[in-house]
């Protein structure tokens, strides 16, 4: 009884899981939405709420000042870069010494990809234009 029961939650796991759909040949919006679509067998514009809605809570974490995982890609924060002073440099094409400007300190945004990712990309293929 036991063994028929893993058995049949196997194959109700195995209905429940998405189609086999091959990637889109282009990477634009479009392309994705649409294999998200045919993958999940989702309406459109539900799909594109559901892609929407994780963008959204990204960008409420990292707004809150959090270190925000995305996927296995890495986290995306923001950064604040510090205040410079006022100094002289030089121009490196006539050699004369001109005033450089302070700075105000400035947040940035920033992302650091994991380090699974970092390895995965040795492989990658680069497309020539």
């Amino acid at each position: 009884m036991a063994k028929e029961l893993i058995k049949n939650g196997k194959k109700a796991a195995a209905n429940n899981t998405a189609k086999a759909v091959k990637f889109p040949e282009k990477f634009t919006a479009q392309t994705m939405l649409k294999y998200i679509t045919e993958k999940h067998d989702l309406p459109k514009a539900k799909a594109k709420d559901i892609i929407e809605d994780v963008f959204e809570v990204v960008n409420a974490g990292v707004m809150k000042g959090e270190r925000v995982p995305v996927g296995k890609f890495g986290k995306m924060f923001i950064k604040e870069r510090p205040a410079t002073k006022e100094r002289m440099g030089r121009n490196p094409l006539t050699g004369e010494e001109i005033k450089i400007a302070a700075k105000k300190a400035t947040k940035v945004p920033k992302f650091t990809f994991s380090k699974t990712y970092k390895e995965a990309s040795l492989k990658a293929t680069i497309k020539k234009k």
